[in-house]
């Protein structure tokens, strides 16, 4: 008896474990390509992305700097009492200079690192800088975003910053 019940214990153990493997490959095919080219396409389309964002930040004009995000994006950046939600609340959060930003100060940005999640979204972190007319660092922190693919465009989905 004593010999069935192990048997049966051995064959539920090793019925669990193949299940679980196969359940860890499945879930992880097309749920993102962990791969290091993957990682260095991410860290391509990100750094892409970002030198554009800086790029059209420094114009100034917050309708287009909100065209980079989703409609239903997030903004949730240092300097705010509450995140913001969607991309025309977003706008008039600039507009109004919710978050602080240092009035006349150009943007800088750095990617560190980027991840393809999958099913249309990157993750990414860096750091970000503002500068005044002389060149002095007046503002600047880290930031890690959530990026959506939308109709062929990367937009920022979630916008999370610090400031340091």
């Amino acid at each position: 008896m004593f010999q069935n019940k192990r048997s049966i214990f051995i064959n539920s153990a090793l019925s669990f474990f193949v299940l679980f493997s196969v359940s860890i490959n499945s879930w992880s095919d097309g749920h993102g390509n962990h791969d290091a080219a993957s990682h260095s396409d991410a860290v391509k389309t990100m750094g892409e992305y970002i030198d554009n964002f800086v790029k059209v930040f420094n114009e100034g004009d917050a309708a287009k700097v909100a065209a980079l995000y989703t409609e239903d994006a997030i903004w949730s950046v240092a300097g705010l009492s509450a995140p913001l939600y969607g991309r025309a609340a977003i706008q008039a959060g600039m507009e109004s200079n919710e978050d602080g930003a240092v009035a006349g100060a150009t943007l800088e940005a750095e990617v560190f690192t980027a991840q393809d999640l999958g099913n249309g979204f990157l993750l990414a972190n860096g750091s970000w800088t503002q500068r005044d007319a002389s060149g002095a660092r007046v503002d600047g922190g880290l930031w890690g975003n959530v990026f959506q693919v939308v109709d062929g465009e990367v937009l920022l989905h979630l916008e999370s910053t610090s400031r340091n």
